[in-house]
């Protein structure tokens, strides 16, 4: 209810909120959107499943449908996680395609695995990566539906959003929708690390703000461990789970929040593009072109 009344509030005050107050505004609330469909999708905040996607399906974000991001972020659940092959939300790259890149796409894929590339050039890239992946499983069924449906959502608060009540879509779109995904990118861009032994499932001890805004989702390890569990409880089972050292032992810690993740990795690529537990990798660690 708190995230309907700030979206409807800056949605119908929009002539009075300066714009850059509102791309502010637009941004957190674009990414708090995403980490609530996340909720929604397993099971929360009701425990009625047709109310979660009733919910999920309003198109704020316009660029994904609930029903579509649902089923892939299942598989990715019950996947090999990290494996580009299986996992659908693996950020690594196959080593045969390492191998077939020349020297530009390799620079191109550990920009990539920068913090900057991954907020900049990472967010189009992943909404592009997306919808190529959702035109290639089309003729599999069982993603036109979902899309028609999601489409039609998309014109209807389009048209309600900018046409009468006169949002500007450019601020809408760049603070809701890409801002949004942005934060989904900085969340997620540590969260998995192919590791030989462990957890491949980071920890990131985030601040209050960035806590809520991502929905206790920055304890990883827990969420994978119990992915059904609601957000405001994962933080006790966290605890209990002993789940800081389990991350510190496998895909890592981050005892220093988000900070520490822009620190470490502004300038140094986090892990190596090409998967390092698949057939043909690099040594582990590798950072290099070759």
């Amino acid at each position: 209810m708190v995230f309907i009344a700030a979206w409807m509030a800056i949605v119908l005050g929009h002539e009075v909120v300066p714009w850059p107050v509102q791309l502010i505004v637009l941004v957190y609330l674009g990414g708090l959107w995403m980490s609530l469909g996340h909720e929604l999708l397993h099971g929360h905040p009701t425990p009625w499943t047709w109310l979660n996607s009733a919910i999920g399906f309003v198109p704020l974000a316009f660029w994904v449908p609930f029903a579509r991001y649902k089923t892939m972020h299942i598989k990715h659940h019950r996947s090999d996680l990290t494996f580009p092959e299986d996992d659908p939300e693996s950020f690594y790259v196959s080593p045969l395609l390492w191998q077939h890149s020349g020297p530009l796409r390799r620079r191109y894929y550990l920009f990539l695995r920068t913090v900057p590339g991954r907020l900049t050039l990472g967010v189009p890239r992943g909404i592009l990566r997306y919808w190529r992946r959702e035109i290639r499983l089309a003729p599999a069924g069982g993603v036109v539906r979902p899309w028609a449906a999601h489409l039609v959502g998309c014109v209807v608060l389009g048209w309600w959003m900018f046409g009468v009540v006169g949002v500007n879509p450019v601020v809408y779109v760049v603070g809701f929708s890409l801002g949004g995904a942005a934060c989904t990118q900085l969340r997620s861009f540590v969260e998995h690390a192919a590791v030989a032994s462990g957890t491949r499932s980071a920890v990131v001890k985030a601040s209050p703000p960035m806590a809520l805004l991502f929905l206790n989702n920055n304890l990883h390890h827990t969420h994978h461990a119990v992915p059904d569990l609601a957000w405001y409880r994962i933080p006790a089972v966290h605890r209990e789970m002993g789940s800081d050292q389990l991350a510190a032992a496998g895909a890592g810690l981050y005892e220093g929040g988000y900070l520490e993740v822009v620190r470490d990795y502004f300038f140094t690529p986090f892990c190596q593009p090409d998967h390092p537990l698949s057939p043909g990798a690099r040594p582990y660690g590798s950072r290099g072109l070759v």
